[in-house]
């Protein structure tokens, strides 16, 4: 008789085990609805729109458009200035990657410094976080204004102590460090952000036992914190390589891809072929290339980094 009730109580709650589950999962699927209309609609549609439109010729106005295949990518090589603002591109997003983990990371260990000279992190984090909630726009010309060669402040601190002005906004070389510069200090805010999550993370008895075996504080960042943080690293390299594919406004406001072509990216190549140029075939297979780059070295990254991770 016990065992019936047991049996009874027993498919009763896995019954309702199973409504709940069933429940759970309709209302986790209506929840994601009005989230993927909305990536359908603008996500999606627009980049199976600009896949399309890169096989046609087409001004963007008129209703035909000529089929042309492959055309349009065969013929971005002879753009004036392709090759110079396609290595300009990888140049910029390597270089602002790099610093701005490299610059991220250590702030990251200084905030998270314990003892006597820490810092108010609180405080901190506000003040490097605070270049994120500015756009693009607003950072280029802020940049813009302070690399303006007869007013601008950083040359006349420069002057100040006894070095010469820089033309920083059309010489090459230099210009293209400017906007580096520019883009990290924009983006190393997010970086702290994370790296600080990631530290607070590593339990304090790997520290204290590495003390114990007699290591110093140099040993301790290579052989602990830097491979404990590396599911930190791997999203901080990942969303920094992309955002700096895919910048258009920062670069734009500082230099205005001066001088010639030296500092002008693909993205804002892909903006003059189709809005300026009324010339969407050619504009959307740059666009397509450049998607498929982002993709290809995003892969790379992932796959190369997500190893890291598994060793450690």
């Amino acid at each position: 008789m016990k065992n019936t009730k047991s049996n009874q109580a027993g498919g009763r709650r896995k019954a309702n085990s199973t409504q709940f589950e069933k429940r759970r999962t309709t209302t986790g699927v209506l929840l994601l609805i009005p989230t993927a209309l909305l990536v359908a609609l603008f996500v999606v549609w627009p980049l199976l729109s600009v896949i399309h439109l890169s096989f046609f010729d087409w001004n963007g106005v008129s209703a035909e458009k000529t089929f042309v295949g492959l055309q349009n990518f065969i013929e971005l090589s002879s753009l004036p200035g392709f090759w110079e603002m396609a290595g300009g591109t990888v140049v910029y997003a390597v270089g602002v990657t790099a610093f701005t983990i490299i610059t991220a990371f250590i702030i990251a260990l200084a905030l998270d410094k314990k003892g006597k000279g820490r810092i108010n992190r609180g405080f901190m984090r506000v003040l490097w976080f605070l270049p994120c909630l500015l756009s693009m726009a607003v950072v280029g010309i802020l940049w813009r204004i302070m690399y303006n060669y007869n007013t601008g402040v950083i040359n006349t601190v420069l002057e100040s102590i006894g070095f010469a002005r820089v033309n920083w906004l059309e010489t090459y070389g230099v210009t293209r460090w400017a906007i580096i510069i520019a883009s990290v200090w924009s983006q190393v805010g997010m970086c702290v952000i994370i790296f600080l999550a990631g530290l607070q993370s590593i339990p304090t008895e790997l520290y204290e036992a590495a003390a114990i075996d007699g290591t110093n504080s140099r040993q301790q960042l290579l052989h602990i914190t830097v491979p404990m943080m590396a599911p930190s690293i791997t999203i901080n390299v990942l969303t920094t390589t992309i955002t700096a594919f895919k910048m258009y406004e920062l670069p734009l406001f500082v230099s205005n891809g001066l001088p010639g072509y030296h500092t002008r990216l693909l993205t804002q190549k892909i903006y003059d072929l189709g809005f300026k140029s009324s010339d969407f075939g050619h504009g959307s297979a740059l666009s397509v290339v450049l998607i498929l780059v982002i993709t290809l070295i995003s892969l790379l990254q992932l796959f190369y980094l997500r190893k890291r991770e598994d060793i450690y």
